[in-house]
């Protein structure tokens, strides 16, 4: 099974989105390094630097771990795992706090229309995997 393939049967078994709806986004994927998944749409331009794309996600034991563009990507395919949370939540959430809930496995995070990253539940809290250098600081809010 190629990359594409199994990025499809993860998204539609963890977050309910249409194989065939994914799959016509026209999206190509890597793996690169550590089971990162890197996302970019083939052109037909031949690029010289390794680093090209978007980070989409990373690869784990329990299914795939989306990245905050990986997030925007999906959400809006997503038919389940989708939590929409209220303005107080989302500036714990972006800056850098889990939060108590009690879902299990891998959820998208919402704040109105926009997708605020990927979190995994263990039943009591959803980990949160905002990278530091993308969080706020709830003071400046």
């Amino acid at each position: 099974m190629d990359i594409k393939e199994r990025i499809a049967k993860l998204l539609e078994r963890q977050f309910g989105v249409d194989r065939k709806e994914f799959l016509s986004l026209g999206l190509e994927f890597e793996e690169r390094g550590k089971k990162r998944i890197y996302a970019f749409k083939n052109c037909g331009i031949e690029v010289s630097t390794y680093h090209y794309g978007l980070y989409f996600g990373t690869i784990e034991k329990e299914g795939i771990r989306l990245s905050i563009e990986g997030s925007f990507i999906v959400g809006r395919l997503a038919k389940k795992n989708v939590i929409e949370v209220d303005d107080e939540t989302a500036k714990k959430w972006m800056s850098g706090e889990d939060l108590v809930l009690p879902v299990r496995g891998y959820v998208i995070l919402k704040w109105r229309k926009f997708f605020l990253g990927c979190g995994k539940g263990n039943g009591k809290i959803v980990k949160n995997y905002v990278p530091k250098e993308r969080r706020i600081n709830p003071r400046d809010l």
